[in-house]
């Protein structure tokens, strides 16, 4: 989850800001999630059966990306048993939508070796901006 501190309370409205992690560059953000992400997937998913879907937030603030924030997900298959769906999601500044693409399907195996191939934080970071451009019309 985004970790949200208030900043100021004017005419009984709530502005809220993420927490920055000790000014961490983005490029370190996103390995760090990836990171997380994959050692879950190694925990959680089992090769059968039920496994809670879960997710891992990356705060947008800083870069020149459209969005509040972004998270990568990781959701049960309802239709095929042992198989999970890995998804990239985007918030809209205003929190009220979100933008999400389904970036692979399959075992556990499945979405790992799509995570440890070459160039898969580039298609984060690409995928990323596309949905937060999707997000401006």
């Amino acid at each position: 989850m985004v970790k949200y501190e208030i900043a100021k309370i004017r005419n009984r409205h709530i502005y809220m800001n993420p927490k920055e992690p000790s000014g961490m560059p983005f490029p370190q953000r996103i390995d760090k999630v990836i990171s997380r992400i994959r050692d879950r997937i190694e925990r959680e998913v089992p090769d059968k059966g039920y496994f809670r879907n879960f997710a891992e937030d990356i705060g947008l603030y800083g870069n020149d990306f459209y969005g509040k924030a972004a998270a990568i997900c990781v959701e049960r298959d309802e239709s095929i048993d042992g198989n999970a769906l890995l998804l990239l999601s985007v918030l809209h500044p205003s929190m009220n939508m979100d933008a999400s693409v389904m970036l692979t399907s399959g075992s556990r195996k499945d979405l790992l070796d799509y995570m440890n191939r070459n160039g898969f934080k580039q298609e984060v970071i690409n995928t990323i901006h596309e949905l937060g451009e999707s997000l401006k019309n």
